[in-house]
């Protein structure tokens, strides 16, 4: 005898039995008002049975008594390529062509589904970089339905290849010659600067610039100022004019970007660049005090140092050591200098004399 058929027929027998007590012993009326009492509580064993029936019982058996009520779940979600996101599910799902919208308005959702997986479509394609929000619905093949958002940037298919050529990790504040931190590149090849990003990290916290979407050409400079005054003359220059900006550090030569992320550290830190979430990273640096030594403790400077070992770009044990990083006497009126742009590593650096910074106008 099935389970659900034992239940059952305990029920039923509690049910005549309880009736035929009641017409043994009681008036008709008594009768009536106890069998009544009888039925309520037949209900709630039934109740109370489908319900650790359903809770304790595996899917398949819960299916037999009630079908599926259990929503698809997301397992994974991803962009494709620069025009298609695709979403997949626990089970097999069903979506219509006009399920899903996307902010901003200007592009069109288009959804297909195939088993668990569901394409969505993006026409016309994201700037890269961009913020997309993706909403939809889908629904299982009994009826039950997911609502999904995900938000996301814009595919980048030709990212710009930049490298570190000089750091300026501190703030000068002489009359005569002022420097706020900053970050400057060198554009090897062009491309779209749109999705890359940047992260420094002290001891105690990781930092991340986002680039907005720029076509940027070979040999260019971009300086990334990490410590603005918050004056209206500091500007993005991401058009032709890259004598737009004013502020400490800008320079017509060089293409300015503003982060209020915050500083670099004084004396010892990390940096990494990136083309794409999700990637390791193409370029980095990683300095510190001449008179730190042994293993890093900082989970934050490890993970970065770690990623740019990964990559090949920085030379380093693992777990890494501050032996292994740029060590220096830490100076607000010295930068870092690349010393070769087809090197990486602590071989292709120096600090630069006193007064030495040039931001904008890469030299070694």
């Amino acid at each position: 005898m099935t389970l659900e058929k034992g239940a059952l027929l305990y029920i039923w027998r509690l049910r005549n039995m309880s009736r035929i007590r009641n017409k043994r012993n009681s008036p008709h009326l008594r009768w009536r008002a106890k069998s009544y009492t009888s039925q309520f509580w037949c209900f709630f064993n039934l109740f109370l049975i489908m319900f650790l029936l359903t809770a304790c019982s595996p899917p398949s058996l819960e299916n037999k008594m009630l079908g599926d009520i259990r929503p698809p779940i997301v397992r994974d979600a991803k962009l494709k390529n620069a025009s298609e996101f695709e979403i997949e599910f626990d089970e097999p799902v069903c979506v219509c062509r006009e399920a899903f919208s996307v902010e901003p308005k200007r592009i069109a959702a288009c959804a297909e589904s195939s088993g668990e997986k569901v394409s969505i479509t993006l026409l016309p394609q994201p700037v890269p970089g961009e913020k997309v929000i993706l909403v939809g619905t889908v629904e299982d093949v009994y009826g039950n339905s997911t609502h999904v958002q995900v938000q996301f940037k814009g595919y980048n298919d030709r990212p710009a290849r930049i490298i570190l050529t000089e750091v300026q990790a501190a703030k000068n504040t002489s009359k005569k010659s002022p420097h706020r931190d900053y970050i400057e590149f060198t554009v090897q090849k062009g491309g779209n600067l749109g999705g890359m990003f940047v992260q420094w990290a002290s001891s105690t916290k990781i930092m991340k610039y986002d680039f907005i979407p720029c076509e940027v050409k070979a040999e260019e400079i971009i300086v990334l100022h990490l410590a603005p005054e918050g004056i209206l003359e500091e500007k993005d220059e991401t058009g032709e004019d890259t004598a737009l900006s004013g502020g400490i550090d800008a320079t017509a030569k060089g293409r300015d970007f503003w982060s209020e992320a915050g500083g670099l550290p004084d004396s010892s830190g990390a940096i990494s660049v990136y083309e794409r979430e999700g990637s390791l990273p193409i370029d980095g640096f990683f300095y510190g005090e001449g008179s730190k030594s042994g293993s890093l403790e900082s989970s934050k400077l490890i993970s970065i140092v770690q990623e740019l070992s990964d990559a090949g770009v920085w030379s380093s044990d693992s777990p890494p050591k501050w032996e292994n990083a740029f060590l220096w006497k830490p100076s607000a009126s010295r930068p870092f200098i690349r010393t070769s742009i087809s090197e990486s590593g602590v071989s292709a650096w120096k600090v630069g004399e006193s007064g030495s910074q040039t931001p904008g106008s890469f030299s070694r």
